[in-house]
């Protein structure tokens, strides 16, 4: 089988979730062809892990404004269409495996011209995370409305063939917007075997030997609940003399500055060191350096109903982990027994996990054998990936 996926993305840099489920429908004997965006310099026809892709729509500063704004009011895209009908006739896909929400609608109207049947994979609860990763009040209301595309994501799902979703409780979710349970397909957000092969920086290792590390890594955003991280510190340093929080990743100057302001009037800036974007590979090393990792999401409909590929990334490196209450969270931790959760709201709670940790050397390897054991037995790629087979031999 040919398949056709879609992302409104470019790549690289690297996308792990369409990366993995890439390389297993290749393992299974598929062709993957991937339409992408297209940077100018790049070339139109490149094949990339086994993927070969399509680079099919030019984006720019100007084309992509203009997007943002009309495809908001619309959700149509003529690029895109245009594109995926390319992708359709030039590549004979046999079916489109479109990711995320909003060009769902455009690859169901070029997939019924062709007679060909359409997967929507959602990585998260969009209509949702608009609310959070924007704070412009009007962009709010407008261009990102909830309502609006609540509505749209209820219309056009009507109309796929099957969803994929990352955790049970997004299918529970769409179950209660009304879109049929045989019609959902739980493929958690796991982490590879493979990536547990990657060499270490002992550079990176070496340098919080000294240190009782904990941290951070990902995206910054006021959802990320890496303030309330920030507070908790000074409660914890009173306790730990050690301590040092590293926090991995960016690309949000404005709320890395509002960070960096919080940890100074804290009187904790000393002990925080934000490395900004790093290169994927060398993530592994600040996992390895660290006594306790944290996944501290602050609470809303978006983080209740979805799960970071973050948390299996630690377990899988043998980490204990510290979690906000937040459902998909709270029940893997718990049913892994891999760490500790807290109120997502109470930086009192987060310190006194910390703190509980640092004490407890015991617990602590306690914790990071269980989150190992069932990263190893139950939450890997090649176990969660199943639903993902059946998905396409149930369509064969």
């Amino acid at each position: 089988m040919k398949t056709g996926m879609i992302l409104q993305n470019s790549m690289p840099p690297p996308d792990i979730r369409v990366e993995k489920e890439a390389s297993t429908l290749i393992g299974e004997g598929h062709e993957v062809h991937l339409l992408v965006e297209r940077n100018p310099g790049e070339k139109r026809e490149e094949t990339v892990k086994g993927m070969k892709l399509m680079r099919g729509v030019e984006v720019g500063p100007l084309r992509d404004k203009i997007h943002r704004y009309s495809f908001s009011f619309t959700f149509r895209d003529i690029h895109w269409r245009r594109a995926i009908r390319s992708l359709i006739s030039e590549r004979g896909v046999d079916l489109l495996h479109v990711h995320d929400l909003p060009l769902v609608g455009e690859a169901v109207r070029a997939a019924r011209e062709a007679g060909i049947p359409v997967i929507a994979d959602l990585h998260e609860n969009y209509p949702a995370g608009l609310q959070v990763w924007y704070t412009s009040w009007l962009k709010k209301k407008t261009i990102y409305n909830y309502n609006r595309w609540r509505d749209y994501e209820y219309n056009v799902l009507k109309e796929v063939d099957a969803v994929i979703v990352v955790i049970e409780e997004s299918a529970r979710r769409l179950e209660g917007i009304g879109v049929p349970a045989d019609k959902i397909h739980v493929v958690p957000n796991t982490a590879s075997f493979d990536r547990d092969e990657i060499a270490l920086d002992p550079v990176i290792v070496n340098r919080y030997r000294d240190d009782f590390m904990i941290s951070y890594v990902g995206g910054f955003a006021p959802h990320r609940g890496l303030d309330v991280v920030v507070k908790a510190l000074p409660l914890a340093a009173e306790e730990i003399p050690s301590l040092k929080l590293v926090l991995v990743g960016g690309r949000n100057p404005a709320y890395r500055d509002y960070l960096e302001k919080l940890a100074l009037e804290l009187g904790c800036r000393d002990i925080v060191e934000m490395t900004g974007w790093v290169n994927f590979e060398k993530i592994w090393s600040y996992i390895e350096a660290s006594d306790i990792c944290l996944v501290p999401h602050s609470r809303n409909p978006h983080t209740d109903t979805t799960i970071p590929h973050k948390i299996f990334q630690y377990m899988m490196r043998g980490k204990p982990v510290i979690v906000s209450d937040c459902p998909p969270l709270k029940r893997v931790i718990e049913e892994s027994r891999a760490g500790l959760w807290f109120r997502y709201d109470s930086p009192e709670e987060l310190a006194g996990q910390i703190v509980k940790l640092y004490r407890d050397n015991q617990q602590r390897e306690s914790l990071a054998r269980n989150g190992l054991r069932a990263f190893r037995e139950k939450f890997n790629w090649d176990m969660t990936s199943g639903e993902l087979r059946e998905l396409y031999a149930s369509i064969l």
